[in-house]
C-alpha cells in the first residue's frame, strides 16, 4: 500500500536513445504522406494517439514498442487532447524529430522516433516529451490538467507550488466525502502514504544528532530483545537508505486484509515479522522496505519513551506549526478525504479504499498532513530548526543508494532534488523541493497515481529535456 511505484521522477517517461540527426527545421508537408517505414510509424502513432481510444495506443505500442501499457502515452493522451504537427525539426530514412501542437494544452511536445535500419517497423527510440513553458507556464498548464482531472472525477486534493519562499500557486478540488458538500481545502489533512517516512527520518536523525543514536550501530543495540539475531545485526543507516534486506510489513496488500485486522501497533508488526532474517546481506544491494522504517519507529519509540506518534507530533508537527497533521486511526477519518481506487489497474471501477487501509499510520508512513502543512515542512527544514543543517545535507543527498539518500528520495544534477513521495490505494502524493530552481511542489490527492501524473505535468515543462540541443 505504501510502496513507493516511481521514486524517481524520471521513471516514467520512455527513455530516449542519441542519434544524431540534423538540427534544420523541415516544412510542415515533408512527412505528409508516408514513404518510408519511419514515416508509417510515426502517421500510425499519431492516428492512435488522437483517436484517444486506450486500446488503439497500447497495441501501436505493443507492436512497434514491445511495451503492452505506455502509461505516460495514455496520459500523454489524455491532457493534450490529441496533437497536430506544428514542424518537422529533423528527419532521415532511420529517425525523426518532429515538435506538435496540443489542442487543448499551450506549448509544444517534442517527439522523437528512431529505427535501427530502414525499413525496421519497429522502433528502437521512441521518445515523446513536452517543451519547456516560459514564466509560469508549466504550472498553468498543470492546472488544466488538474481541472479536467477533477471534472471527470479523477482528482480531488491540492497542489502547492512555492519558489524562493513565495507561494506561485495554490488550489484544491474535489469533496472531503462525494456530495457531502464539504470541499477539499488546503488545510485538509489527507493520507500521506510513504511521504510519512520522511517524519520517521526527521526523528532519528534528531536523536542521532542528541547523542542518543549512531546511525552506524546494529540494530540490536536500541532493541536488545529483537527475535531474529540476524536481522539485529542491521544498522540504522541501512535501514534509512534501503539496503538493509528487511523486507515488506504484511500488512498493506490487497489480499492482506486478515494481517490487517489483528495488526495495529509497531510492536504487533514486529511480531508478524520479527522471526525472519534479511531477505539479501545487509548493505549488498537496494531494496525499497517498508519493515525498515516500521524498525526505526520502533528505535524512536525505544530511545526516546515515547509512542512513535507522539514523538512526531511533539518534536516536528509542533515546531513546524503543523496543526493540521496528525495519526488518526481508521475509525476517525471523518475528516481525511476519502480515497477511490481502481487498485492499479486492476479493475475498471472505482471503489473508496475504506478495506485497504491499516488500523493507523505508522513509521513507514500513512499518517495525515494538509498541503499548508507539508509546505511548512518543508519550509522549516532548512532552518535548523528540525535538523542541524549537516545532518538534513547527509539525509537529502544521494549515498550507496543513488535515488535515496537517508529517508528522502533524491535526484542530482541540473535537476537536483530532494522530498519523498507516496503511492498506495486511492492515495497519491508528490512532495519534493528543486534546489537549482529553489522551488517545492507538494500535491495531495485521493486517487490513485494523480500526484504522480501532476508532478510529471509540471517537472517536465520546467525543465529542458537533457538532450535538447537548441
Amino acid at each position: 500500500m505504501f510502496k513507493m511505484i516511481t521514486p524517481m521522477l524520471a521513471a516514467l517517461v520512455l527513455a530516449s536513445s542519441s542519434c544524431p540527426i540534423a538540427a534544420q527545421d523541415l516544412p510542415l508537408h515533408a512527412s505528409a504522406h508516408p514513404t518510408t517505414s519511419l514515416d508509417a510509424a510515426f502517421h500510425a502513432w499519431l492516428t492512435a494517439i488522437n483517436s484517444g481510444n486506450r486500446a488503439e495506443i497500447q497495441a501501436f505500442y505493443r507492436q512497434h514498442a514491445d511495451d503492452p501499457n505506455p502509461l505516460f502515452a495514455l496520459e500523454q493522451a489524455e491532457d493534450s487532447c490529441g496533437f497536430e504537427v506544428d514542424h518537422f525539426k529533423a528527419k532521415t530514412s532511420t529517425s525523426m524529430e518532429v515538435l506538435l501542437r496540443q489542442k487543448c494544452l499551450p506549448g509544444l511536445q517534442r517527439l522523437k522516433l528512431a529505427v535501427a535500419n530502414a525499413g525496421d517497423s519497429k522502433l528502437k527510440t521512441l521518445d515523446l516529451r513536452p517543451m519547456p513553458l516560459p514564466d509560469n507556464g508549466a504550472i498553468q498548464a498543470t492546472r488544466l490538467v488538474a481541472d479536467r482531472l477533477a471534472q471527470r472525477g479523477e482528482f480531488a486534493g491540492a497542489i502547492i507550488v512555492e519558489r524562493e519562499g513565495k507561494r506561485l500557486f495554490a488550489a484544491s478540488w474535489g469533496e472531503v466525502r462525494p456530495g457531502s458538500g464539504r470541499a477539499i481545502t488546503l488545510d485538509t489533512p489527507m493520507l500521506l502514504a510513504s511521504s510519512g517516512k520522511m517524519f520517521t527520518a526527521v526523528s532519528i536523525l534528531q536523536l542521532v544528532a542528541a547523542g542518543k543514536v549512531e546511525l552506524d550501530a546494529p540494530i540490536g543495540r536500541y532493541l536488545t530483545e529483537y527475535p531474529n539475531a540476524e536481522m539485529a545485526k542491521v544498522t540504522i543507516r541501512q535501514l534509512l537508505n534501503h539496503r538493509g534486506g528487511a523486507g515488506d510489513i504484511g500488512i498493506l496488500g490487497r489480499d492482506e486484509g486478515a494481517n490487517r485486522a489483528r495488526v495495529r501497533t509497531l510492536a504487533e508488526m514486529i511480531q508478524l515479522n520479527g522471526g525472519r532474517p534479511p531477505e539479501f546481506p545487509p548493505g549488498s544491494k537496494t531494496e525499497y522496505s517498508n519493515y525498515g522504517f516500521i524498525l526505526l519507529g520502533a528505535v524512536i519509540e525505544r530511545v526516546s519513551g515515547m509512542a512513535y506518534a507522539d514523538y512526531v507530533q511533539a518534536h516536528i508537527f509542533a515546531p513546524a506549526g503543523m496543526a493540521h497533521s496528525g495519526f488518526p486511526d481508521r475509525d476517525h477519518l471523518d475528516e481525511v478525504p476519502l480515497g477511490f481506487t481502481r487498485y492499479f489497474g486492476e479493475q475498471d471501477a472505482k471503489v473508496p479504499n475504506t478495506d485497504t487501509l491499516p488500523w493507523r499510520g505508522s513509521a513507514a508512513g500513512g499518517g495525515v498532513a494538509s498541503a499548508n502543512d507539508m509546505a511548512l515542512f518543508f519550509e522549516t527544514l532548512p532552518t535548523g530548526k528540525l535538523l542541524p543543517p549537516e545532518l538534513l545535507k547527509l539525509a537529502t543527498m544521494a549515498g550507496d543508494t543513488p535515488w535515496y539518500g537517508l529517508g528522502f528520495v533524491v535526484n542530482s544534477g541540473s535537476e537536483a532534488s530532494w522530498g519523498h513521495g507516496g503511492t498506495a490505494y486511492g492515495m497519491d502524493v508528490a512532495v519534493h523541493h528543486y534546489a537549482t530552481i529553489d522551488t517545492t511542489f507538494i500535491c495531495l490527492g485521493a486517487n490513485d497515481m494523480v500526484c504522480n501524473r501532476l508532478i510529471f505535468a509540471w517537472f517536465l515543462r520546467t525543465f529542458p529535456p537533457g538532450d535538447q540541443d537548441d
